[in-house]
């Protein structure tokens, strides 16, 4: 008889999300978050507001859970009906808007107090508007469950009653198929050489570990008409449905020009994309936790100058991998992964590439997970990412949409740019896809 499943294991995904928040900690001194920020037109009640999210998170033991090894030895999320959830939750009354971004910054780079700790919340009054802001830890959450978890949050605002076995079910401990994750190994080991030919690949020095390393961020907003021409202009020169592969290529080029301007002439490009693996159905009953895979491109320096090289570079990789279904080999293989500690990880990941892990981060997040154009009443007048980037590399630009309007958020570590070539990199981003 097969014994009933009751503990959440964690995925080798998770594991991984876990190394990487493990390498940021120590060379930043936080860890692998993000923050979603939704702006909204009205004053939402400071009170009410902490009375839902009290009520709500108090019924969801996971929040405050954190990873013990099983006698298996495979890791699992371990929780505590006898204890409520606690969160940080900040307040702020600013007569300057331009002091909300400060404040929503300083959120984003202030560390969880401690291993149960994994969500606050930072509230910006400023006139007449209200910025909330979700600070999460990516243990706890991928980008588009963080999003899904604001819907619950809306939802239970509304009435509606969540069961706990729906949105957090246990998950096994996925110690089987070993001749599976093998092969997948062999697939991955040898896509990782392919790419690692002239390792280590270009980056950006991003100086010495430090205990008070800031991250810094840039908004790019599109409007409806904006984000219409950017697809456009997608499909005709990358084919239908090619978004992701022109956005990345357009950020490449761009990003070139910074490593080019540093003189920064040795390796290659090598980009980590994460992509979401669930289906857009199962988002609600896959919540919590890590869903992602991802999908690795190499740039050789020819391909970097002549944009039309590079997209049809990106574009034949992603067929490449789709078609020999490399994220799912990453995903599977990722599971022999788990036996290892952190600290033993962090090095192992890093060894192909001669001790780098990219050249810099990107993702796609596409629509969002919160399907609601309003929030306690109000209306949504902007929603973006705030996203901590895995360090190394330390930079990253992340692409997301809402409402039929894209946006991205260039993230990057205050001491491996300075604000005139960040400022650079985003005018020149905007004028890009603006043709």
């Amino acid at each position: 008889m097969k014994q009933r499943v009751t503990k959440r294991y964690l995925t080798g995904i998770d594991w991984l999300i876990h190394t990487l928040d493990h390498m940021t900690r120590r060379a930043t001194g936080a860890g692998n978050s993000s923050q979603i920020v939704m702006e909204l037109n009205g004053i939402i009640s400071e009170n009410r507001l902490h009375d839902l999210l009290t009520r709500f998170i108090r019924k969801i033991p996971v929040v405050s859970g954190y990873t013990v090894r099983d006698y298996n030895l495979a890791p699992y999320w371990k929780t505590s009906l006898s204890e409520s959830p606690r969160f940080p939750f900040n307040v702020r009354v600013m007569k300057d808007e331009d002091d909300v971004f400060p404040f929503l910054e300083k959120g984003i780079n202030t560390p969880f107090e401690n291993h149960r700790e994994h969500l606050a919340f930072h509230v910006a009054y400023t006139g007449k508007r209200t910025f909330l802001a979700m600070t999460f830890d990516h243990c706890l959450f991928d980008a588009r469950g963080a999003e899904a978890f604001l819907a619950m949050i809306h939802r239970e605002w509304g009435g509606h009653e969540h069961r706990l076995e729906e949105i957090s079910p246990p998950n096994p401990a996925h110690l089987d198929r070993w001749m599976d994750k093998f092969r997948s190994g062999q697939q991955v080991n040898r896509a990782f050489l392919k790419m690692a030919k002239n390792a280590p690949p270009r980056v950006l020095p991003s100086g010495s570990a430090s205990h008070n390393r800031r991250f810094r961020f840039k908004i790019i907003s599109f409007d409806e008409d904006e984000t219409s021409r950017i697809i456009e202009t997608a499909y005709e020169e990358a084919g239908y449905l090619m978004l992701m592969p022109y956005l990345l290529a357009v950020t490449t080029s761009v990003l070139h020009d910074i490593f080019t301007a540093r003189q920064i002439c040795s390796g290659d490009y090598i980009i980590p994309v994460n992509i979401d693996m669930r289906p857009s159905e199962k988002l609600e009953q896959e919540v919590f936790f890590n869903h992602v895979s991802f999908l690795m491109f190499r740039v050789q320096p020819p391909e970097a100058d002549c944009f039309p090289l590079l997209l049809k570079s990106v574009k034949a990789q992603m067929y490449e991998q789709v078609k020999s279904g490399l994220s799912g080999h990453i995903r599977e293989v990722s599971f022999l992964t788990r036996i290892a500690p952190l600290p033993i990880l962090s090095h192992l990941i890093r060894m192909h590439f001669k001790g780098e892990t990219g050249s810099f981060s990107f993702s796609y997040v596409g629509e969002a997970g919160y399907p609601f154009h309003r929030f306690m009443e109000k209306e949504i007048a902007g929603f973006f990412h705030m996203p901590r980037v895995p360090t190394p590399p330390g930079i990253g630009i992340f692409f997301h949409r809402f409402r039929g309007k894209l946006s991205a958020t260039f993230s990057y570590l205050e001491d491996i740019l300075t604000h005139d070539e960040a400022d650079g990199i985003v005018e020149t981003l905007r004028a890009r896809f603006n043709g």
